[in-house]
């Protein structure tokens, strides 16, 4: 047995306390006042069951931002989905092994794709055992891939959805119609549609051939004349295309050799220039020290001038014959200078002697330094010249030889290269026009055999729908619900009809308790035949709407109208053991029966129950 159900759901947030709520197999009851949390649970649940919208946002959800909901299989394994309030992807868990904030599971999208496996529909699916289900899609057999969103309008019925007058296999999307319908027979029957073939009526398939004939003749008549201007023997382009592709990889090498040869030579042309360029350098320094050199010489001679001159001047002025003083016109006798002597001027002499040896000693150093540079100077001369020509030479044979050795290899290359494209242009339109001939052949041949395709969509099964009628009746009944017989569902209408009454020709209080009593009567009609069921159902409201009007309508009084109340919760209790019915209502069920099912008593008071799905105005943490 295959199938899944719901064991708990719970609401956190990082600065609030988690709520919670746990659900089991057979009969639960979410029961109490309006304005409590019911209705927020079932948007809950349908969205962490894959549903696009998130649930709405009131007071008691804000801090709630992740919802997490514990799923059970038939074979009671465990999963646990993980998905934040706004939407987005699920995280798949594994229960019991991830702490508070950590979440490492499998990431499972939203929506359901044929390309992956990792979303969330397909993961349900999976668990039910109807994945890779093919379901039709239209009128014309085309099929579409089974969803899991496609079953959960059969499973998770919402208050304004149980009351609806349109019937209970449509979740009221016109598109989906068709689908829908293939989807409530596979759950019926246990058969898919993979097995039809898409058909399209004769005069439009006979429209479409014959205007693919038309559009074939007008490419073919492009084509071909672009072939005989490319080649005119395209039979041989094959051949052609493999001598240019040899043609091609020698002429590569080639190219390749001939750039390797241009790029030694062009380094050694660059090694020549920068040797040239080194030696230019250096002529150039040495030019300037010799300039330098010679004018330190030219101030060697001026010194040694003056200074032989001063020497000069001193022995001269020793020799004089005394006379008067020029300062102040005393004779010789009389007048005496005490700091000037003989004695004075000979040291002067003396000193000015040994000034010109220093100096004659450091142009004699200029001399032998001079002579070096100029000796350098001589042989970086001859070296210059040298690598001068060896540049000029290297430069030569680059310009002159091997540049145009490469561009004539380049050329030849590029030429090769140019004819395979138009060779490949041609061996592509070649292939076309023979696969536009194929194409052509074949929808000739279409043509001439297309017939009619008639519907191979097979009915509903007489024993399938007597077992859900059977089913539904046996529910109505136990209900104590009044109603005409035979209870039956019409594949023609597409809902049940009680006697000569269709369903959604009742009041809402009355379609709302024939629209459970359909959703219960499916599951249970695909247990009893061993066909993949999802396992569960969760009822919104069925019995809140069918009040006193709804009773006189069909015939009760006030007592008659509570027992179909208490009998409804009643007969569930003891009818559902294995699968699972999550019922959300206001009316609350008998006491005497809680001890055999799972009991949610919402109220506003904290000392009648729970106060609300949201157990009590959430604080933050400390």
């Amino acid at each position: 047995m295959k199938g899944f159900q719901l064991r708990r759901l719970q609401l956190t947030g990082p600065s609030v306390e988690p709520v919670e709520i746990g659900f089991d197999s057979g009969l639960n009851v979410v029961s109490g006042a309006s304005d409590t949390g019911k209705s927020y649970l079932v948007e809950v649940i349908d969205f962490m069951l894959g549903g696009g919208t998130p649930p709405r946002l009131i007071p008691e959800s804000s801090g709630y931002d992740y919802a997490r909901l514990l799923i059970e299989t038939a074979e009671r394994k465990q999963y646990e989905l993980l998905r934040a309030l706004d939407g987005g992807d699920f995280t798949l868990l594994e229960t019991g092994t991830n702490e508070e904030g950590e979440v490492d599971g499998i990431k499972l999208a939203p929506r359901h794709s044929a390309n992956s496996e990792e979303n969330i529909s397909t993961f349900l699916l999976h668990l039910i055992g109807l994945d890779g289900r093919k379901v039709r899609k239209n009128a014309q057999n085309e099929l579409q891939n089974l969803s899991f969103r496609s079953l959960a309008h059969l499973s998770i019925i919402d208050e304004e959805t149980i009351i609806k007058k349109t019937s209970p296999i449509h979740s009221g999307e016109s598109v989906q119609k068709t689908a829908e319908t293939s989807v409530f027979k596979l759950l019926l029957t246990g058969e898919d549609d993979s097995a039809l073939v898409a058909t399209k009526k004769p005069a439009i398939a006979k429209a479409e051939l014959e205007a693919q004939i038309s559009l074939l003749d007008q490419l073919l008549e492009e084509y071909e004349p672009e072939l005989a201007e490319l080649t005119d023997a395209p039979q041989e382009l094959g051949t052609q295309f493999a001598r240019l592709n040899a043609a091609i990889q020698s002429s590569g090498q080639l190219l390749q050799s001939t750039k390797s040869a241009f790029s030694e030579q062009e380094q050694l042309r660059r090694s020549a220039w920068q040797g040239r360029d080194a030696l230019s350098t250096r002529r150039a320094e040495n030019t300037a020290l010799l300039e330098r050199f010679n004018l330190l010489d030219q101030h060697y001679r001026s010194d040694l001038q003056r200074l032989e001159a001063i020497a000069e001047a001193g022995f001269f002025f020793v020799a004089l014959n005394a006379g008067r003083c020029p300062l102040c016109g005393a004779s010789a006798g009389d007048h005496n200078h005490d700091d000037v002597s003989d004695g004075s001027i000979a040291s002067t002499r003396a000193g000015c002697e040994r000034e010109m040896s220093k100096i004659r000693q450091l142009r004699t150093e200029l001399t032998h330094t001079v002579s070096d540079l100029r000796t350098e100077q001589q042989k970086l001369a001859f070296q210059y010249k040298t690598a001068d020509t060896n540049y000029k030479d290297a430069d030569l044979k680059v310009r002159q030889t091997l540049t145009p050795a490469v561009a004539a290899a380049r050329t030849e290359y590029t030429k090769l290269m140019e004819k395979r494209a138009d060779v490949r242009q041609a061996q592509i339109m070649f292939d076309r026009i023979g696969d536009l001939k194929k194409k052509r052949f074949d929808a000739a041949a279409a043509l001439s055999a297309a017939v009619r395709t008639k519907d191979e969509r097979a009915g509903l099964p007489a024993a399938a729908t007597q077992n859900l009628s059977d089913s539904i009746e046996s529910l109505l009944d136990a209900w104590h619900f009044p109603h005409g017989k035979p209870v039956h569902y019409s594949e023609k209408e597409q809902d049940l009809v009680l006697g000569a009454r269709r369903r959604g020709e009742q009041g809402k209080g009355l379609r709302a308790l024939t629209h459970a009593a359909f959703t219960i009567g499916l599951q249970l009609t695909a247990r009893s035949l061993g066909i993949p069921a999802v396992g569960f159902v969760v009822l919104d409201s069925p019995l809140v709407t069918f009040r006193e009007a709804d009773a006189e309508e069909a015939g009760l009084n006030e007592n008659s109208r509570l027992e179909v109340k208490q009998a409804f919760y009643r007969d569930l209790a003891t009818r559902i053991e294995y699968d699972q019915v999550i019922i959300v209502e206001n009316e609350d069920p008998d006491d005497s029966l809680r001890p055999l099912i799972v009991s949610h008593l919402f109220t506003k008071r904290g000392d009648a129950g729970r106060v609300g799905f949201f157990a009590k105005s959430h604080e933050a943490k400390d």
